[in-house]
């Protein structure tokens, strides 16, 4: 009965578990499209936030995801493609974009 106990217990722990962002992709920001800032496209990459409390739970982690292997590849901007949500799971797919703003 405790081994059963302590499985439930970690498999609860797990589904609140959400990929936190890395300092360094913090500032990363979120473009609707490139806009009027001149940015390079520097690939793909996706995301995923599986088993969180809610499908926002989900979508915070593989937005987080998202940033922080746009950190990987440089960027410091993403623009986002495709979101697919499902009860397990939610999976996003972005461009990831090297601009220079204004600000």
């Amino acid at each position: 009965m405790r081994h059963l106990t302590a499985g439930l217990a970690a498999v609860l722990l797990l589904q609140g578990c959400v990929a936190a962002p890395a300092d360094e992709s913090k500032g990363i920001r979120t473009l609707e499209d490139e806009g009027d800032y001149k940015c390079e496209h520097l690939g793909f990459v996706t995301g995923s936030g599986p088993l969180g409390w809610t499908t926002a739970h989900d979508q915070e982690g593989a937005m987080n995801d998202v940033y922080n292997e746009a950190e990987r590849l440089g960027g410091n901007a993403v623009r986002v493609v495709n979101i697919d949500s499902s009860v397990a799971t939610t999976s996003i797919v972005a461009d990831v974009y090297r601009c220079e703003f204004n600000d």
